[in-house]
């Protein structure tokens, strides 16, 4: 007689506690790395928000500077046109008090000229604008505080020699020049207006400085 093999089939029940195992499993592992993937996300979210908020603070301080130095332009295009060197005699020679130049001084590649650059090549003898360690008053409250800014100027004329100017020795701009019938012809005897060029240097907080420059003809 064949013997019949008996084959005893496992409990359905069974069989789906196994798979819910299985499933259970593999749910867990998707889950960490999820989590994993989420802190590092959030993590580099945190880093470009601290990036982005340092490169914004730098600009805002960069163009704080750049205001501060137009205190230095005002105070120079003042002196020349209403104070002492409002005189158009003082400015055929060296003001070093008043911080001018009746020749153009050495530059940087850059136009910077170079004492501005170098405090041991300051030859200049008028007063920086500073903020530094004068105590500043808001008339509104009384309280006092310090910029911690530095201005310091320079005005030089784009000239080659000291003396009167004229067109083969400096920088004539074209717009001050007087004029005869036509308005390529200059005005016999009239006056050549030279460039001068005011550059302004502006030291902050943290060791930061700015440049800031203009050309002016009067």
């Amino acid at each position: 007689m064949n013997e019949v093999e008996i084959v005893k089939l496992r409990p359905l029940e069974s069989r789906l506690r196994g798979a819910a195992r299985r499933q259970s499993g593999m749910v867990l592992l998707f889950t960490l790395i999820l989590v994993v993937i989420l802190l590092i996300s959030a993590i580099a979210f945190v880093r470009s928000s601290s990036n982005t908020a340092l490169i914004a603070g730098n600009l805002a301080f960069k163009k704080d500077l750049q205001m501060q130095g137009q205190r230095g332009l005002a105070a120079a295009e003042t002196l020349l046109k209403t104070g002492v060197l409002s005189n158009t005699a003082l400015l055929t020679a060296n003001q070093p008090a008043d911080n001018y130049s009746a020749t153009m001084l050495p530059s940087s590649a850059s136009g910077i000229p170079t004492m501005l650059l170098d405090d041991a090549l300051w030859t200049m003898g008028g007063s920086d604008i500073t903020d530094a360690t004068t105590p500043l008053v808001d008339p509104a409250t009384g309280k006092t505080w310090t910029t911690g800014v530095s201005i310091r100027y320079v005005i030089d004329r784009l000239c080659q020699n000291a003396g009167p100017p004229t067109s083969t020795t400096c920088v004539i701009s074209s717009a001050g020049q007087d004029k005869g019938g036509t308005n390529w012809l200059k005005k016999a005897g009239g006056s050549s207006t030279p460039v001068y060029r005011i550059t302004v240097r502006v030291d902050g907080p943290h060791n930061s400085q700015t440049f800031v420059q203009e050309m002016v003809a009067l």
